[in-house]
């Protein structure tokens, strides 16, 4: 494994792809809107992210987001394993600007792809310093003395605990930089092969502090910070999307009790109170009034993206990976299918709504600072936004980064944390700005609807003979969320990444077409759970089931026709040999997401009275070395759980230009009820680690919309699956 990725191979992964979004802008012009953080971190960052304190515990600023998905565990044990100290002896801080360089935006499951390596290096320079030391300590050379449990001992049995090593002034020490190689004990090497396997012990079952901070509510998510004198803020927010503001009464606002102030930046206008109750109160004092969106504007907010219309006006502008010529293709085919597949708009739905706390002062150099707690995929993208609202340089913009209650894509930007910080400014107090469960629906950005069709067909041996995949979305990583209107015209001759990502299919195929579209709606898009890979694969892992069906196959063996041997083939085989002792129908699906994670997945579904029920979900899931058995397969789960609610429960509505689906009793997510018999084999690999955290929950859709049609006979193409008892 190399030090660290190139930035391409991370473009390439995230879906950020060099000549994609990052192409738009003006080099060193103020209309250069903030980017998400795709900096690569640098030997020199890496140093200080593991530190040894003067009580002997080991302080380990995370470079990646907590969002949920745990990976402070796996990184804590990686550092313990380095150091030889208890995994409870390492704690997690995370994310800080003030106190570590940029690294990447925490997407597209990269975490362990990108960063264990980085992290084992910190670590175990932090142990070779200390090596060092006790060896001058000791007066013998750094060899002469052996690595033992939290220090070291020498030749003459003479040991040095790690605390021991620091000076009375010196509060922590950190890392000296090395340019000679150095040994990683937990990646394995000649000495250690099984390092990762006592890694994994360290985490499974590991006590974590911030688990039991959570489950006593004692952990701090971005809305429980306290400030002195904090006040509270909130907006005024359009009731149709577009809309712009025609007039609102600040002078009453004002006179509000315990309003501090009525604050504008641009077209927003917002109150900031000494409690939530007045500045709710300063708000509907306020008054708002609207423009009326044209008859136009509101016809467009209700559009449906359709195929069949763009096909025929020739509409899809981009291309993907292409190969033969379809025409020789369709000639040698003797079965022909066209099938259409759409899917809708979806939200994030994430447990915890946005917010942000941000203090505007002055520091001791009289410079003016704003200080920023929010709960982001990207604290160093909030950093540019906020710095850019406020007219500051970068580094007077500090933004301390706290757990985050589930992201999904749906928190790269964390725009309560902006606003905190404007009204901050505005008001001259702290400012804490929470959004409402009906604000996260309405006004944050969703995973954009798409319509599919693929034409596809068989030859005389019943094997594909082409394949002709047609796609229009909305932009994922162009959208109107990172790229403001005056740059559209530029994003739009872009091929959006996001919404390609699922196209390629792992099939081999001589002639194969992809062409797609991604049209700008008026709902904000953006990335959502495996950006463009869960509507695509969706359709790609049921056209294929329709034409295994055609070709009179078993879906597996029809798969693996058109497979080479490889990670892929191998989890198919796996799936066979768990169904061969089950009776009943079972749907199945497959997929190599981004080509580096390779599950195969098969469904059973019943009909109750209530509708579709899925009954049993198998997955077999291969994503290279794993630092926690345990995280993986709880990431799998929860990936498996999602694909039932992307086939049989989630829609996201727009009704008259706002979001009718505004909470949780209009969009569902499956329930504890709903969760099926789960069995999950994964797959012992020593190919390079790659991600787990969004790979399995689009094939798990697919193989329930391909189960639903083995139990009833109805193929149905749209999402979400409509029970042919008439339940959903």
């Amino acid at each position: 494994m190399s030090l660290r990725s190139s930035r391409r191979a991370f473009l390439i992964r995230s879906g950020w792809i060099a000549g994609g979004i990052t192409a738009i802008g003006v080099g060193g012009c103020s209309l250069v809107p903030p980017l998400p953080t795709f900096s690569e971190s640098q030997e020199d960052d890496i140093y200080s992210w593991v530190q040894l304190c003067g009580d002997g515990s080991v302080r380990f600023l995370l470079p990646r987001a907590e969002l949920g998905q745990g990976i402070g565990i796996s990184f804590a044990a990686i550092v313990a394993e380095e150091l030889q100290v208890p995994v409870d002896n390492v704690h997690c801080h995370y994310q800080d600007t003030a106190l570590m360089a940029p690294c990447q935006m925490t997407v597209g499951s990269q975490s362990v792809e990108n960063y264990l390596e980085l992290i084992a290096r910190s670590a175990a320079c932090l142990r070779e310093t200390l090596r060092e030391r006790a060896a001058a300590r000791l007066g013998v050379p750094p060899a002469g003395v052996q690595l033992t449990a939290a220090g070291f001992v020498a030749e003459s049995g003479r040991p040095l605990r790690y605390r021991e090593l620091l000076t009375q002034a010196e509060d922590t020490l950190v890392a000296l930089p090395r340019d000679q190689p150095i040994v990683l004990l937990s990646l394995g090497d000649a000495s250690a092969p099984n390092a990762l396997t006592r890694v994994n012990r360290c985490a499974h079952g590991r006590h974590d502090p911030h688990v039991r901070a959570i489950v006593t509510g004692a952990e701090r998510y971005s809305r429980d910070v306290q400030l002195p004198n904090l006040h509270f803020g909130v907006l005024a927010r359009p009731p149709q999307l577009g809309a712009r503001l025609a007039s609102a009464d600040r002078a009453a606002a004002a006179a509000v009790d315990g309003v501090q102030a009525v604050v504008e930046q641009g077209r927003d206008i917002g109150v900031v109170a000494t409690t939530p109750m007045a500045a709710t109160l300063g708000l509907a004092a306020l008054a708002p009034s609207w423009h009326d969106l044209s008859e136009d504007a509101l016809a467009a907010t209700q559009q449906s993206l359709d195929i069949d219309e763009f096909i025929e006006r020739r509409a899809l502008d981009h291309g993907g990976e292409n190969s033969g010529e379809l025409a020789e293709g369709e000639r040698d085919a003797v079965t022909r299918l066209s099938l259409r597949y759409d899917s809708p708009t979806v939200a994030h739905a994430a447990m915890e709504p946005r917010s942000g706390v941000a203090s505007w002062r002055k520091d001791q150099d009289g410079r003016q600072i704003c200080e920023i707690w929010t709960g982001s995929q990207d604290p160093w993208m909030v950093q540019a936004a906020a710095s850019k609202a406020l007219g500051l340089r970068r580094e007077q913009v500090i933004v301390r980064n706290q757990r985050v209650g589930g992201a999904f894509g749906g928190r790269v930007l964390c725009q309560a944390s902006v606003e905190a910080a404007w009204l901050s400014r505005g008001a001259g107090v702290p400012v804490k700005v929470q959004w409402s469960r009906e604000e996260e629906f309405r006004y944050n950005y969703v995973g954009p609807q798409f319509s599919t069709r693929i034409d596809a067909g068989l030859d005389r041996d019943g094997r594909i003979a082409y394949w002709h995949h047609r796609a229009v979305g909305a932009p994922v990583l162009t959208s109107s969320m990172f790229v403001p209107p005056y740059l559209h015209w530029l994003a739009n001759r872009v091929p959006d990444p996001g919404t390609r990502r699922g196209m390629a299919i792992p099939y081999q195929v001589a002639h194969t077409a992809t062409e797609f579209a991604d049209e700008r709606v008026p709902m904000p898009t953006g990335p959502w759970r495996g950006l463009g890979a869960a509507p695509n694969t969706f359709a790609v892992e049921c056209a294929i089931d329709e034409l295994a069906r055609a070709a009179g196959r078993d879906p597996i063996e029809f798969r693996q026709a058109h497979l080479p041997s490889g990670r892929l083939a191998h989890c198919l085989s796996r799936l066979r040999q768990m169904l061969a002792p089950l009776d009943g129908a079972f749907g199945v699906a497959a997929a190599a997401y981004k080509g580096v994670t390779f599950l195969a997945i098969a469904a059973q579904v019943e009909l109750t009275d209530a509708g579709l029920k899925v009954t049993r979900i198998l997955c077999v899931h291969d994503c290279g070395r794993m630092v926690s058995v345990d995280q993986v397969r709880a990431q799998v789960e929860g990936n498996l759980i999602w694909g039932i609610g992307m086939a049989l429960k989630e829609a996201f509505l727009l009704e008259q230009g706002i979001a009718a689906t505004d909470n949780f009793d209009r969009y569902t997510l499956p329930r504890q009820s709903d969760v099926p018999e789960l069995t999950i084999q994964l797959v012992d690999s020593e190919a390079a680690p790659s991600g787990a955290a969004e790979a399995a929950f689009a094939p798990a859709a697919a193989a329930i919309a391909n189960a639903c049609f083995a139990v009833t006979g109805v193929r149905q193409r749209q999402l979400p699956l409509i029970s042919p008892q008439g339940g959903a």
